[in-house]
């Protein structure tokens, strides 16, 4: 009563691109706004202080949560496989 009556091609899950490319942009963008910030030529605290934590925090949050996200989905994903039903693949 188990058995279906198809046959599933053994089952894999979708693989996360690679997000290097995709990150070296908030990177490089980091760098110049930390390099522009160091060099001491804006004087106006209040755009200092939109260039550091609106612009370059969420850069950051986002390298680090895209990171990990892909860093999960490769150790999670022979875990997930594991727990699939063995009729399935």
């Amino acid at each position: 009563m188990t058995d279906l009556p198809f046959s599933l091609a053994p089952l894999a899950l979708p693989t996360l691109p690679d997000l290097s490319g995709l990150l070296a942009v908030p990177l490089v963008l980091f760098g110049m706004v930390a390099l522009l910030l160091w060099s001491g030529r804006i004087r106006q605290k209040v755009l200092v202080n939109v260039l550091a934590l609106g612009v370059m925090l969420p850069m950051v949050q986002l390298c680090m949560v895209t990171l990990g996200v892909q860093w999960l989905g490769r150790e999670l994903q022979p875990a997930l496989l594991g727990m699939l039903p063995p009729w399935i693949g």
